[in-house]
């Protein structure tokens, strides 16, 4: 292991920009499988320590001794030159990967996904039994090309929410029995409010807040967004400002068979994440009888789960069809970013004849948006405007990435000439 430190060090550096991207992928694959590599190893250490421990209590059963766990992961972040909470989540995800989840640790042999992505998977499933568990592990480690931290998180905890509704339930009850606003001062005579709350609330107050803001800068206002949702929640809570919330809508993302109670698919609330079927269901219920936000529901087609498809005759994705974007596309859609979307953009510009349309519409963070630009970069669609919508991000070094919107709601069996029926009626309601 030395000498292969030793080596790396000595790698000549690439001459040509192309050579360069390929060593940092190659390097980037190479500390994946390295991480795996510590996974194994750290099981290994797991398993002689743990044998240790049960001979020295075989040899002394009547001596009381605490549980190894502590000192296993004490040594592993020591070796590590990590914390001891560190070298706990590193034995977790050894644990995990080397019992319940063999493809995400090929994945990360591989190099498909780093470490903190496999850390993602297995916390995330640590929920589950190991049947469930290893069932989500096979479905998540189908496809990761392109997925970001918060995209991955989305698709794990879908799976998980098929397979484990009732404990999900079970869960947030007791996450939401801890719900509590706290505060502390940071000095400079600026302090920190922290609000725990319930996914579906936060979205709520969030989106009030964001609204409120793009008002008020559409509206000539020079404090930049952050600063306006800032003093927007002081306003509101203190009583000192004249704003107050303004009707809001929850964006929910649902199949029509979940909604009908046909179908047990998670719904999606925009800003919140996955919510179970049930849950879905009675915030539609709910939101009927309330005199001031509402729930708008995105309705999925049936077994292929393609949101409809939207165009508009102006230059600028604005209202419904920008909505609609952002709500297929969730999260920014540069491979691997999981940044909030903050601008809603054609991937084929209107100076190339780009049409505005929702299969010509991606949502991009600020940063990403004005990145692809540059020179040398070109976004272009999906030929199949019908296929799960997809998006090809070429570099200036003619490295292709392949950016694929989340997979919304759906039923995945066959459908049946009623629901067939139903689909047709959507799309015939949309357009």
């Amino acid at each position: 292991m030395r000498t292969l430190r030793d080596a790396l060090t000595t790698i000549p550096l690439a001459a040509a920009p192309e050579e360069c991207v390929d060593q940092l992928e190659e390097l980037e694959r190479l500390k994946s499988a390295i991480c795996a590599t510590q996974a194994r190893i750290s099981g290994q250490l797991d398993q002689h320590r743990l044998a240790q421990d049960e001979a020295r209590r075989q040899l002394e059963p009547r001596r009381r001794r605490p549980k190894p766990e502590a000192g296993i992961a004490k040594e592993i972040g020591l070796a590590r030159r990590e914390s001891p909470h560190d070298g706990r989540r590193k034995l977790a995800l050894a644990r995990a990967l080397l019992h319940d989840l063999p493809e995400t640790l090929a994945a990360l042999e591989r190099g498909d996904l780093n470490e903190r992505r496999a850390e993602i998977i297995a916390s995330e499933t640590s929920c589950l039994d190991a049947e469930k568990r290893r069932e989500v592990d096979v479905v998540v480690c189908r496809d990761l090309d392109g997925l970001g931290d918060g995209h991955l998180r989305d698709l794990v905890q879908r799976e998980v929410l098929r397979r484990d509704e009732e404990g999900w339930l079970a869960r947030h009850e007791r996450a939401r029995a801890k719900r509590r606003v706290t505060g502390r001062i940071l000095g400079d005579g600026m302090g920190q409010l922290s609000a725990t709350l319930p996914a579906t609330d936060l979205s709520l107050i969030m989106a009030s807040l964001d609204a409120a803001a793009e008002t008020a800068r559409a509206q000539g206002d020079e404090r930049d967004r952050s600063q306006l949702v800032a003093d927007t929640l002081v306003g509101r809570l203190s009583g000192r400002g004249r704003n107050t919330p303004a009707p809001t809508a929850i964006k929910l993302l649902v199949s029509a068979e979940t909604l009908m109670g046909e179908g047990d698919e998670p719904g999606y609330v925009f800003s919140a994440g996955h919510v179970p079927a049930s849950v879905a269901r009675s915030m539609v219920i709910a939101a009927a009888g309330h005199a001031h936000s509402t729930i708008q529901r995105l309705f999925t087609a049936p077994h292929n789960g393609a949101l409809v498809a939207m165009e508009s005759s102006t230059s600028f994705f604005r209202g419904a069809l920008a909505e609609f974007i952002k709500l297929r596309d969730r999260r920014c859609r540069s491979p691997f970013c999981s940044a909030p979307i903050r601008h809603v953009d054609h991937v084929n510009g209107r100076a190339d004849d780009g049409v505005t349309s929702s299969d010509n519409g991606q949502g991009l963070c600020e940063a990403c948006n004005y990145a692809k630009e540059a020179h040398g970069w070109r976004h272009e669609p999906h030929p199949d405007p019908l296929a799960v919508t997809e998006v090809s991000v070429t570099t200036p070094t003619g490295h292709v990435h392949r950016s694929r919107a989340p997979d919304p709601p759906t039923d995945q069996s066959h459908p049946s000439p009623a629901e067939r029926h139903v689909s047709a009626r959507l799309l015939a309601l949309a357009s």
